[in-house]
């Protein structure tokens, strides 16, 4: 269940709380004002702070344990409880109980009394008294035998809960205290008018606790009289709230109000603290017959209403109201005991197959909830087998029925609802049972999809009539034995042997019984893979170029010779085959010397390929290295050295590279000498003259020996960079442009081939480079106006380049404001709104915009980058663009914006009704096509909460509302909406449903027929109405087609009289509909074809002739036209 809180009632809004635990079980007690998490157990060892500790005494031997003196810390008592026997069962040990504090006893009794001796002569225990309020009271045991008189305990049970005893321990003199205080603080803000009287101040309680007791020694009031006077008048006050009252009450919810407490008089309220209603707190309890009265707390707040959810129908509820006030609680109301009324049933569950055979099917149901009203029937339909309308074959209260005549292996569908004095339940799910089939025929054998080395996968087909199938296998060992069992129509057989044939055989069940088995099948598993070769070992002497190998055959072949080996060799860049054939050896040539190759082995046979060997590891013989690769220069040569670098040669013979020699031949004798002799593949050659050319040679040389000499590198020395060029020379020829030029300086021994000019704004390392070439001037363009640019420039040749030239500055006056770029729009039909970023002011701040719109100019007042037109017409698009302006002039038009206004929201469409039933209402709305996609949404009147509902949205311009109620008028609204909106709902429309016919018969059935009349019959039409019904019978001859009215009446049976031998007629049956405005005629029946009997002739051969046909009735002649002409004829064979 939910509750729900009543906030404001005008506006009924209900705000729920959720609940904490379910109804305390068996054995616990609901604790006034505890949190949750208290233990509410008989006995609660709770903190030491709030009561006493409980221990349960149990005997370690034979002997039960007995009541002792005991030792306890100073402070404390303890209590010992015996039982009937005089054994010690519990030992209490409790602070002292503080003198002078004596129980409240004007409301409730004490929670324990003094337990009288018991049969082992122990002194009378005294049970402990002083648990502060709002905690639940430990339970005991007590001797007192019955009709002994003596203190009542508290009454043990849920419901309703008794009031506390509020007794002044150290806590509740404390949380009285910080009651006071609050109640004192709230009061300040007006003591000033409520204290004075007939001018003169009146003396609060807290002077005059003050003037009589003092202060205690921890500054607290320690007037306990006056301290529990005032807690006995808000217990007092707490506990005067009235039973709150039902309203709204239904099958599952129902509504709670009730009233704060009565305020005291002013003479009883005088010396107490005044007390808010707004801060009180209630607590509503609910219980139910089923739970014995104990109650469950669902709400908690300060509203002063609750609504009440997920009752069950026809229940009887028990609820209490209890009052709290931050620590203290009142007592709880009276049960005020009411009952939700009964409702429908709920939805069975669907019919469970109990039994089936081949023409019958046996369902049975389980008992359905009533809801507070005895279920009077159940009602079983089905669906006849033709998977249409369901038709009722049952009403009953039993909760089974057997269903007969029915079709073999025909399946049917079944739904139940169940009947009470209230109404008629949901209907269950439908649920589909078929009757029993004949035994399937013998089935064609399992085909074979896969064979595996262990495994064959057959498959079959599944017929019509086949629910299961078995599956045997036979092979050479045994006999046929089932291998699979189910529904599938495929099975996997695994664990087999390889290369085995197997056979099999197929059985197909269903309801009816098995097949014959079918015809035997062969198949065979595969031969598996055979296992790898052993490892490849060196045949004979290893050369530079080749080697032999060999290696065995495989000790597992999987059950099929071995066709091929293959050989496999890896040089570091994968494996590749280099040898296939029947043998077990192999020669491997064409091979790099000093290289080491991994060989690997496999072998195939009709089973597969195997896995590969183990590698072998050869290594070929060494040679000398390669020739290198001419050495190149490794950066720009220098005045007095030259560094080069050179590849490892192209083969090393096999063997690692240990070192590298160089020679450099150069001037003044071009002698070669030995300048570099070590691992490294780079050499600097120093003390160069600078200018001159020099050739370098190299060659590799590992353990074998040293390599050809390479072809001969000729590089000429450098010369030396520049020299620093001259200070720069700088003219600003415009706020965007800046010319720069300087001197060429010394170029020491090579031409100067470039000059790199670099530019700052901020005098730092910060510099990027605007030019580089072989002029020395340049012209410096798009800079920033009020802008200081410092300038450097460097020399360079072929040698290097020069330092930095010292730095040179310039600053560039101010400019017109620079473009805007970024121009943003919202648009409303009358109106738009500008957005843009301020652009580069350079230099001088901006003083307003120019707005161009059209040939209109609007200037905005100061510099704010926001603008709203407004005043604009509707589907209308304009051009816009904005300029900035500051003190040196008007920056460039924007680009050209083009924002165009919203159309206004459309009308709501007059509203029509096109056509109109007694269940359905088709309205049209709109001319023509909606070309425009315009969306519309219909709104109608809910009739029981008069509330207005959406039925249709979407663009179509008609629309069918169905499920509607004969002769209800109806109140509609409609509006249209596009991309500029929603527009308004129109006025509303009202139109009625018409009044419904009656509901069409079934065909009428033939009774009895003679020749000059007959009997027929029909089933009544079911009707939603209550209005009676009559029928009307009309009569034709076949070849007349004339229908004339016979009878016309509430009965459903009728004899037509007055009709002609051997004549067929055709018979149809119309209700009607009596209405307080006269008849409604509803659809005609389905047309009864008849024929009258044959005049009987007084020959004896017509006797013979009926006996031909011992086993038809006289009915059945006369309806069968083939009857009627033998007859006529005379004769049985003519």
């Amino acid at each position: 269940m939910v509750a729900g809180q009543n906030v404001d009632t005008q506006q009924n809004a209900d705000m729920y709380c959720a609940l904490y635990g379910e109804y305390y079980p068996d054995n616990q007690y609901f604790i006034q004002g505890a949190p949750p998490e208290m233990c509410p157990a008989h006995v609660c060892a709770m903190q030491s702070e709030f009561g006493p500790v409980t221990v349960p005494m149990v005997s370690t031997n034979s002997s039960p344990p007995i009541a002792m003196p005991v030792q306890v810390p100073p402070g404390h008592v303890v209590q010992q409880i015996v039982d009937e026997s005089g054994t010690l069962r519990h030992v209490i040990l409790s602070p002292q109980h503080p003198a002078g504090l004596v129980p409240l006893t004007s409301h409730n009794p004490q929670h324990y009394g003094a337990g009288p001796g018991n049969s082992t002569n122990q002194p009378q225990q005294a049970f402990y008294q002083g648990l502060p309020a709002g905690f639940p009271a430990s339970h005991f045991h007590s001797n007192i035998p019955p009709g002994h008189p003596g203190p009542s305990p508290t009454r043990l049970g849920h419901s309703p809960p008794l009031n506390q005893v509020y007794y002044k321990d150290e806590r509740t003199k404390r949380q009285y205290i910080k009651l006071k205080t609050k109640h004192q603080a709230k009061q300040k803000l007006d003591s000033m008018q409520k204290d004075l009287v007939n001018g003169l101040r009146r003396p609060s309680a807290k002077d005059k606790d003050m003037n009589s007791v003092g202060t205690s020694e921890d500054g607290e009031e320690s007037s306990i009289p006056d301290e529990e006077d005032s807690v006995q008048i808000i217990a007092d006050f707490l506990s005067s709230v009235q039973a709150p009252t039902v309203s709204e009450l239904s099958s599952r919810s129902a509504l709670l109000q009730w009233a704060p407490p009565a305020k005291p008089s002013e003479a009883s309220n005088a010396d107490s603290p005044e007390i808010d209603v707004g801060d009180l707190r209630y607590e509503v309890l609910l219980s139910d017959k089923s739970k014995e009265m104990k109650f469950k707390s669902i709400y908690s707040g300060s509203s002063l209403s609750c609504r009440i959810r997920d009752l069950r129908p026809g229940q009887e509820y028990s609820v209490c109201l209890q009052v709290h006030y931050d620590e203290l609680q009142g007592a709880a109301t009276d049960p005020l005991k009411f009952t939700t009324p009964p409702c429908e049933p709920d939805q069975p569950q669907p019919p469970k197959l109990h039994q089936r055979q081949k023409t019958s099917l046996q369902l049975k149901w389980s008992t359905v909830n009533d809801n507070g009203s005895h279920i009077t029937n159940y009602i079983l339909e089905y669906d006849e087998g033709k998977g249409g309308e369901f038709v009722e074959f049952h009403r009953g209260r039993v909760k089974q029925y057997t269903l007969h005549k029915l079709q073999p292996a025909t399946p049917y569908q079944f739904r139940l609802a169940a009947i009470n004095e209230i109404g008629k339940s949901a209907y269950s799910d439908a649920i589909t049972y078929a009757t029993c089939n004949n035994p399937p025929s013998k089935p064609p054998p399992a085909a074979l999809v896969e064979a595996s080395i262990n495994s064959l996968h057959l498959q079959w087909n599944r017929r019509p009539i086949d629910d299961e199938f078995t599956l045997q296998m036979n092979d050479a060992r045994t006999n046929y034995r089932p291998v699979y069992n189910g529904r599938e129509t495929y099975c996997i057989c695994s664990g087999l042997s390889n290369f085995t044939e197997y056979k099999f055989r197929l059985r197909a069940e269903n309801d009816g019984g098995q097949s014959p088995w079918s015809d035997e099948v062969t198949y065979m598993t595969l031969p598996d893979r055979p296992r790898e070769p052993s490892k490849p070992v060196v045949k004979g002497r290893i050369h530079a170029h080749s080697f032999k190998l060999k290696w065995e055959p495989p000790n597992y072949t999987g059950g099929a010779e071995i066709t091929e080996y293959i050989l496999e060799v890896n040089s570091g860049s994968g494996y590749d085959v280099v040898y296939t054939g029947n043998e077990t050896e192999a020669v491997c040539d064409k091979l790099t010397p000093g290289t080491t190759y991994q060989l690997r082995a496999s072998c195939i046979s009709a089973g597969g390929r195997s896995n590969y060997s183990n590698p072998c590891t050869v290594t070929t013989d060494a040679i000398a290295p390669g020739q290198c690769a001419a050495p190149k220069l490794h950066g720009k040569p220098k005045a007095n050295s030259i560094t080069i670098r050179w590849c490892e040669p192209d083969y090393n013979g096999g063997a690692p590279v240990l070192e590298y020699e160089v020679e450099l031949a150069g001037p003044p004798e071009y002698v070669r000498n030995l300048v570099h002799k070590n691992k490294e593949t780079e050499c600097t050659a120093t003390n160069l003259s600078p200018g001159c050319e020099y050739a370098f040679t190299v060659r590799a040389v590992n353990r074998i020996g040293p390599g050809q000499w390479s072809d001969q590198l000729k590089v000429t020395s450098g010369a030396a960079p520049p020299d620093v060029p001259s200070p720069l020379k700088t003219a600003c020829k415009s706020p965007f442009h800046i010319a720069v030029d300087w001197e060429e300086p010394p170029s020491n021994g090579a031409p100067i081939q470039e000059y790199k000019l670099e530019v700052s704004t901020n005098n730092s390392e910060d510099f990027h480079l605007v030019y580089q070439g072989p002029d020395n001037y340049h012209d410096v363009k798009g800079l920033n106006p009020f802008t200081t640019y410092y300038f450097r420039v460097q020399a360079c040749n072929s040698a290097g380049c020069s330092l930095f030239s010292p730095i040179a500055a310039m600053l560039t006056p101010a400019a017109p404001p620079s473009t805007i770029t970024t121009l943003r729009s919202e648009s409303t039909p009358t109106s738009i709104t500008l957005n843009w970023n301020p652009p580069a002011d350079n230099g001088s701040d901006i003083s307003h915009y120019n707005i161009e719109i059209g040939d209109k100019v609007i200037v905005t007042d100061g510099a704010d980058t926001k603008y709203h037109l407004d005043n604009l017409q509707p589907e209308t698009t304009y051009k816009i663009k904005i300029q900035a302006v500051n003190a040196i002039g008007t920056g460039s038009l924007s680009s050209t914006l083009r924002v165009a206004t919203l159309k206004l929201p459309p009308a709501p469409p007059k509203l029509e009704c096109i056509g109109i039933g007694h269940n359905y209402l088709k309205l049209k709305w709109g001319d023509g096509k909606n070309v425009d996609y315009t969306h519309y949404l219909i709104e109608m009147e809910n009739t029981r909460s008069h509330e207005f509902q959406c039925v249709y949205k979407g663009t179509a311009l008609t629309y069918k509302v169905n499920k509607l109620h004969e002769l209800t008028t109806y109140r509609f609204k409609i509006c249209a909406s596009n991309d500029a909106g929603i527009g308004d709902f129109s006025d509303i429309y009202e139109f009625t449903t018409s009044i419904a016919p009656p509901a069409i018969i079934k065909q009428p059935k033939l009774v009895e027929v003679d020749q000059t009349s007959c009997v027929i019959e029909w089933m009544p039409s079911k009707n939603s109405f209550l209005d009676p019904i009559i029928f009307q019978i009309q009569v034709t001859r076949i070849k007349d087609q004339t229908f004339k009215e016979t009878y016309k009446g509430a009965d459903t049976k009728y004899s037509i009289e007055n009709l002609e031998p051997g004549v067929e007629y055709s018979a149809r049956v119309c209700p009607i509909r009596l209405t307080p405005n006269g008849e409604l005629m509803g659809p005609y029946s389905p047309l009864l074809h008849f024929s009258t009997l044959v005049a009987e002739p007084t020959r004896p051969d017509v006797i013979g002739k009926l006996n031909y046909w011992p086993d038809k009735t006289l009915i059945e002649l006369a309806n069968d036209r083939y009857m009627q002409w033998r007859l006529l004829r005379g004769g049985r064979g003519g």
